[in-house]
């Protein structure tokens, strides 16, 4: 059966409980049963980190992107698959140390591991088409922040204005301050308590007033804000009575020591640290992330997973709910972050995602080879357990009174007894799978890995990985629309998204004030230095506002907002958006003309009717200090956006889905995937319903034929050992008595005889017996490969992560534009 299409993990064979050697059967694991999240335990040389990569490899198959983070250095060999199996392709990554301790050349060591592979490989039913398939499957992706070993990952996203989402709920958006403020002290070697020390408090203050303004900074401007702070108060008191100016400058000079650090560049350099593209290339396919910080100490790891874990707490916040598997996040080695009783920064994201991961299709898997540095109270929110061979008697007796805990709290069955029978005496990769959504615990042995377990890389070879992986140029980075904005739009535009989007750099915008010529050869008025003053006194009824930022000039534009509505009943669509753009007012015979407008980097909400900081004045142009203007440009706002605002949707054949009004391919074809899993999982659920109720009749009748035929074995033998009792009694009397045949002799005869027939009717009987076994038998294995013909036909409906998608073009609907504000807008500029 092609389990790989069924949403089924194949992680290995079943171990017979009593005998404990593997059977024939596989272990096929419901990958939605990993949205209630796992916990992987076991010594070092258990298996663990095999299982683990096995894990990833079938999630990598289903199409399930994947983020794993790597203490050890051992995930990237994710990267380590060679289809064909042929020695020159182990040949460069073979380790040389070990090829001089079994005292063999390299090209000898290569081909012994290539025959190792194809064995291990071929004794788990597994080839070179199933490499070949996880490799088509999903892209393979090894990244080293602080660090050029392999790709690197800038941080600095961990400072920029989170989404529109997050900045609306003001315990999201303090939640990430707070979160941030402690990873970065943690980074910078500041002893400060979460929520109670000056420095926490003074930082996560700064970065949630900025984040409430959608300001994003960077580390030097923060720096610059603890030493002055835009805030006069914190709580009730004053600035300086809360936290002197000497006291500051302290915090200021470790956070600019941590800055001036020359290893401290590398953090600021690479792909963004951008969950969203962690998870899926430009082009939608799924991804498989190792995040390797093997190379970093404890400190630099501490804050690299904190931001890690908090920037999937945002990405999760901006998800829609399913109950299939979205994503995997893998962390290879837990000690340290989620302790029983300390508090460590990446504690409590790692709890939040624990609680509120799977109503999102996030399925987190922790392993450890530690169960004593482990709060099982968090672990009770984990539905499935792979334990392996442990360490001493007293971690076993920390799992099992953890488990038990566990399990109590999630209201999960559990047999003590049964477990620590089971546990015991585990050989190497046999791991006893511990699932609530089963009945009883299943002892197994992982089958083995595509992927070439060499152990660590070193640099040179994560270097040499890395540029054989990379793609040809960069990825782009694909960002939320909150996060930055588009170029302006250009000839053709991008599907879902209009010929004006509703977010753009503003800074794209020509400069006002830099003497420019604008298309039609209007100038704009404020083309010098000469014309920049102090605020100008205008009519109350124009309307004007100050945009966010900073900046020394304000110069002045026209903005336009407006709802759009779209509807079309043939795609079932009805949904508007919002358009906020920005044109240049200019001193000429047409002073504004919607057709510049530009897309802007903010929202009406953003907007605010007096200036947040001094700056100077660039002159204003006649027409934009008349009020009646302003009604006309209205109307032509309005007529502009009605003709303007068509957008390009894409349509799905095989979902009905039309892709969303801002929606680009890659995000549409990304929730094309999940709708598809969601669909297929929900229709397999059923079918395998359907058939349950019959498949476990005809096993019912199997077990009672079988039953049959040993009792019919059991009757036939009984009689035929009675039968010749008393043929062999008739003989051995005839033999001795005087008479040939005597009336004894013959009534013995007689009854031998009728033995005789009993027999043979009773071996009828059994062949009957057996002929019905068979009869059931077959119809159970029928009934079972009609079974896995419909679900590989459910499987082949909704796989179609290449299908080819359907442009449609959608106006917006009559007097479906709804103006919201035309205004005269002050813009910051350097």
């Amino acid at each position: 059966m092609d389990f790989e299409k069924l949403g089924l993990f194949y992680l290995g064979r079943r171990v017979d409980p009593d005998t404990r050697t593997p059977t024939d059967v596989p272990l096929l694991y419901d990958a939605a049963d990993l949205v209630t999240h796992a916990v992987i335990l076991g010594m070092t040389g258990s298996g663990k980190t095999g299982l683990g990569i096995g894990l990833i490899e079938e999630a990598a198959i289903d199409g399930v992107p994947v983020l794993a983070i790597d203490p050890k250095g051992d995930l990237s060999n994710l990267l380590l698959t060679f289809p064909q199996l042929q020695p020159a392709e182990f040949a460069p990554w073979v380790n040389p140390h070990e090829a001089r301790l079994q005292e063999l050349s390299l090209p000898a060591f290569a081909e012994r591991e290539a025959t190792r592979w194809r064995e291990g490989l071929a004794e788990s039913g597994q080839g070179s088409d199933r490499i070949q398939r996880l490799r088509a499957s999903a892209d393979f992706a090894v990244y080293t922040p602080g660090s050029h070993a392999a790709r690197p990952l800038s941080i600095l996203r961990t400072f920029e204005a989170p989404a529109a989402a997050i900045s609306a709920d003001l315990e999201l958006l303090t939640e990430r301050a707070s979160a941030a403020a402690t990873s970065l002290l943690t980074l910078a070697g500041v002893e400060a308590e979460a929520l109670r020390s000056r420095e926490h408090i003074l930082l996560s203050t700064l970065l949630t007033e900025a984040w409430r303004q959608q300001r994003s900074l960077d580390l030097p401007r923060l720096i610059a804000q603890v030493q002055s702070p835009p805030i006069q108060r914190v709580g009730v008191l004053e600035l300086d009575s809360f936290y002197p100016a000497a006291d500051r400058f302290k915090l200021a000079s470790d956070l600019n020591r941590l800055l001036a650090a020359p290893d401290f560049a590398v953090w600021l350099e690479g792909e963004p640290l951008d969950i969203n593209a962690l998870l899926y290339t430009a082009q939608g396919k799924p991804r498989v992330s190792v995040l390797s910080i093997a190379h970093l100490d404890d400190r630099e790891r501490m804050f690299f997973v904190s931001l890690v874990l908090n920037e999937l707490v945002s990405w999760m916040r901006l998800q829609s709910g399913t109950s299939s598997l979205r994503a995997m996040v893998y962390i290879d080695e837990m000690t340290g972050f989620l302790p029983p009783v300390a508090v460590p920064p990446s504690k409590p994201p790692l709890l939040t995602l624990l609680k509120q991961a799977r109503a999102f299709g996030l399925g987190m898997t922790l392993a450890t080879q530690n169960p004593v540095d482990l709060d099982y109270k968090a672990l009770g929110n984990a539905g499935t357990w792979f334990l392996g061979r442990l360490q001493t008697e007293r971690d076993k007796a920390r799992l099992l009174d953890g488990l038990e805990g566990a399990n109590s709290a999630s209201g999960a069955g559990f047999n003590r007894q049964t477990t620590d029978r089971l546990l015991s005496s585990l050989e190497k990769r046999t791991f006893l799978l511990h699932n609530v959504h089963e009945q009883e615990p299943v002892l197994f042995k992982t089958r083995w890995t595509m992927s070439y377990l060499r152990g660590p890389l070193g640099r040179e070879e994560l270097s040499r990985l890395s540029a054989l992986t990379a793609p040809a140029a960069p990825p782009p980075f694909v960002p939320r629309a909150e996060d930055v904005s588009p170029a302006p739009p250009a000839a053709a535009t991008a599907p879902g998204v209009a010929s004006v989007s509703t977010r753009a750099d503003v800074r794209q915008f020509p400069e006002i004030g830099a003497a420019s010529t604008m298309p039609g050869n209007a100038t704009v008025a404020s083309g010098s230095t000469q014309g920049v003053s102090g605020r100008p006194v205008l009519d109350p009824a124009v309307p004007q506002f100050f945009g966010p930022g900073d900046g020394g000039r304000w110069m002045p534009a026209l903005i336009g907002a407006a709802r759009v509505a779209y509807s079309d009943a043939k795609l079932a669509i009805a949904e508007s958006r919002e358009v906020v753009v920005i044109t240049p007012i200019v001193d000429g015979p047409v002073p504004v003309d919607w057709e510049h407008a530009e897309p802007a980097d903010f929202t009406t909400a953003h907007l605010v009717p007096a200036p947040q900081h001094d700056a100077a004045f660039a002159a204003l142009p006649p027409a934009a200090a008349n009020p009646k203007k302003y009604a006309t440009w209205t109307k032509d706002f309005t007529q502009w956006v009605g003709q303007s605002q068509t957008v390009e949707l894409l349509r799905s054949a095989s979902t009905k889905l039309v892709s969303m009004a801002d929606e680009s391919e890659r995000d549409f074809r990304i929730r094309l995937q999940t709708t598809q899993r969601e669909q297929r999982d929900v229709e397999m659920t059923r079918l395998r319903e359907k058939y349950a109720a019959k498949i476990a009749v005809l096993d019912d009748r199997v077990r009672r034929s079988e039953a049959a035929v040993q009792r019919e074995q059991q009757q036939a033998s009984e009689s035929k050992m009675q039968t010749g009792v008393s043929m062999a009694a008739t003989i051995f009397g005839a033999m001795l008595g005087r008479k040939a045949v005597s009336a004894t002799t013959l009534g013995r005869a007689t009854t031998a005889a009728r033995g005789m027939g009993r027999i043979g009717k009773e071996a009828q009987d059994v062949e009957r017996a057996r002929t019905e076994v068979l009869a059931v038998t077959a119809r159970r294995d029928d009934l079972s490969r009609a079974l896995e013909t419909e679900l590989q036909a459910i499987a082949d409906r909704w796989d179609a992560r290449d299908e080819p998608l359907e442009r449609v073009l959608v106006k917006p609907k009559r007097g479906g534009v709804t103006v919201q504000l035309v205004a005269l807008v002050w813009l910051p500029r350097p």
